[in-house]
C-alpha cells in the first residue's frame, strides 16, 4: 500500500522510554523530578514534602504512628525523536529510502506527534542534505511531510559522513533517534558516529536485502555495481571466491553486532517492507 491510502492507514506507535527524560515541555513519558500530576510514585511524610493538597488520608489513616502522607508524582515530559537516514550511494539498493525507510520516519513522526513530542529528519549523505531533513517541530502532519523528503531523495556519494554532522545538531539533553543505514561504511566511521551520539538513547536500523552474497552462483559470470560510484565489472565467480566473499560478509556482519553491543545498542532490521507489528514490539520493550 502505498501514497494517499498508506497514509491515512497509518496508526501512531506508542513507545517506552527506558530512562526519564528531563526538561519543561509536558509530554507522556514519566520524568525527572516531582510534579502535582502525572505517574504515581510513593507516599512520603507530608514534614518531608510539605504540600497539603497532596495529603492522601487513607494512607494517612493506616499510618501506626499518627503521620500524615501525601502523594508524590514524576511529572510526564516529552522528549525530543529524531531519524538520522543515511543517503550515501549505498542505499540506493531496491528503492529502500522511497520505500521502507520513509515508511518507518513518516510512521515515527506521527507517533511523536501524538504523544506530544517534537521530530526531526536529517537526511545525509557527505553532508547533512537540507532538501531531505525537517528540523525539531511538535505538529500534526509532520508525517505526510516526513514522507515526501524522503520519497524525493536520491542516494548518492561515497561516504555518509554528514551523520557526525546532523550528531551534532541533536539537543545537548537526551533524545531519543534513529539512525537508518545499511552500515557499509568503514568500521572505525561507524564507532566515531555512534561516540558523537553517546549521550542518547539510540536504536541502530539495519536497511538493506537478506545476506545477497547468499544468492551468488557457485561458477559463472557475475557483474557487480558499486552503487556509491555507478562502476559497473564483470567477475568469473568460482567456488573460492564465493565462500571468501561469504565469510567476509559473515565476518563483516560480526563486527557490526561487536559494536553495537560494546554500546549496549539492540538493532531492529529493516528488510524490504516495514514489518508493523515488529517494529511495534521493539518500541514497546524500550
Amino acid at each position: 500500500m502505498t501514497g494517499a491510502a498508506h497514509e491515512t492507514a497509518l496508526q501512531p506507535l506508542p513507545y517506552r522510554l527506558r530512562w526519564r527524560p528531563q526538561g519543561v515541555l509536558p509530554g507522556a513519558h514519566p520524568g525527572h523530578g516531582e510534579g502535582a500530576e502525572g505517574e504515581f510514585r510513593r507516599h512520603v511524610p507530608l514534614l518531608r514534602h510539605p504540600d497539603p493538597r497532596r495529603l492522601d488520608l487513607r494512607a494517612s489513616l493506616c499510618d501506626p504512628h499518627g503521620a500524615l502522607h501525601v502523594r508524590q508524582f514524576a511529572p510526564r515530559r516529552a522528549v525530543p525523536v529524531a531519524a538520522l537516514v543515511d543517503l550515501s550511494g549505498s542505499m540506493r539498493f531496491s528503492d529502500a529510502v522511497a520505500g521502507g525507510v520513509a515508511d518507518l520516519c513518516a510512521l515515527l513522526a506521527l507517533s511523536a506527534a501524538r504523544s506530544g513530542d517534537s521530530f526531526a529528519l536529517f537526511g545525509c549523505d557527505g553532508q547533512v542534505r537540507e532538501e531531505a531533513s525537517l528540523p525539531f517541530a511538535r505538529r500534526r502532519g509532520i508525517e505526510t511531510e516526513v514522507r515526501r523528503r524522503l520519497a524525493g531523495a536520491r542516494p548518492s556519494g561515497m561516504t555518509a559522513t554528514g551523520l557526525i554532522e546532523a550528531a551534532g545538531r541533536l539537543p545537548q539533553r537526551r533524545a531519543f533517534v534513529f539512525l537508518l543505514s545499511d552500515f557499509l561504511m568503514p568500521m572505525a566511521e561507524i564507532e566515531r558516529l555512534l561516540d558523537a551520539l553517546w549521550r542518547h538513547d539510540v536504536v541502530p536500523v539495519l536497511v538493506g536485502a537478506d545476506a545477497p552474497e547468499d544468492a551468488l552462483p557457485s561458477w559463472g559470470l557475475v557483474e557487480l555495481a558499486d552503487l556509491e560510484t555507478g562502476v559497473a565489472r564483470l567477475v568469473v565467480m568460482r567456488p573460492a571466491l564465493r565462500a571468501r566473499w561469504r565469510r567476509q560478509a559473515r565476518e563483516r556482519r560480526q563486527a557490526l553486532q561487536r559494536i553495537f553491543a560494546e554500546r549496549g545498542l539492540r538493532p531492529f532490521e529493516l528488510r524490504g517492507a516495514l514489518d508493523v507489528d515488529a517494529l511495534a514490539e521493539r518500541l514497546r520493550e524500550g
